[in-house]
């Protein structure tokens, strides 16, 4: 009886031992997201229960047109994103795709397959879950063009809900969405850079 106690004591410890290792690894992973960030101008985050209600701005210096070609091409995020292990096209369809992603968020990777659909006539890129152990997610880009046509708002709104039921804080919550927008943000980017720097053809 006692090397049974003994048994689940240490058991015990083990767990509390690893589950604060791993907290302590996302608390410290979250702290570059906390206070103001320069890819966000505004944000929204609410949680009720199991849902998160998600709104993110930020501003791209290129033309909504050009912005919008960028978003088109999901499964070329590897090549402009930090964040992104693995990218890859598993269907394509009319204006839709179906990409695999596994991502870094929080310093943990995390594998997703995502729809994409893409309204030009809306300047709208609409995104899906379609398989995520973590979470269901919902949402959509939506591309605002400045006066003067060179400046490009980005705003993505979106419902994430929890699959998982894992005892994070609702802080590193945030900061994983955080980092998540800002990634894409970059690589974004990182990717209207890459256009801009290809030789133009010359007529």
């Amino acid at each position: 009886m006692k090397k049974l106690l003994w048994s689940v004591l240490v058991l015990g410890v083990i767990g509390l031992t690893v589950g604060g290792w791993w907290y302590l690894r996302l608390r410290s992973a979250a702290q570059q997201w906390e206070g103001p960030v320069a890819e966000i101008l505004s944000e929204k985050l609410e949680k009720d229960t199991d849902t998160m209600t998600i709104e993110f701005t930020s501003r791209v210096d290129a033309p909504v047109a050009t912005v919008f070609r960028a978003f088109t091409e999901p499964e070329r995020s590897k090549e402009f994103s930090d964040a992104v292990r693995y990218a890859k096209l598993l269907g394509s369809e009319d204006n839709r795709k179906t990409v695999e992603l596994e991502m870094v968020i929080l310093g943990q990777p995390q594998r997703m397959i995502l729809e994409f659909t893409f309204i030009e006539a809306e300047n709208r890129v609409a995104l899906k879950t379609v398989e995520n152990q973590f979470s269901e997610l919902t949402g959509q880009y939506r591309l605002t063009s400045s006066p003067d046509g060179t400046k490009t708002l980005v705003t993505y709104s979106g419902i994430a809900k929890d699959k998982a039921k894992l005892p994070v804080p609702l802080a590193l919550q945030k900061s994983a969405l955080r980092e998540t927008f800002v990634s894409t943000i970059r690589a974004l980017k990182k990717g209207l850079a890459a256009q801009q720097a290809q030789p133009q053809p010359t007529s």
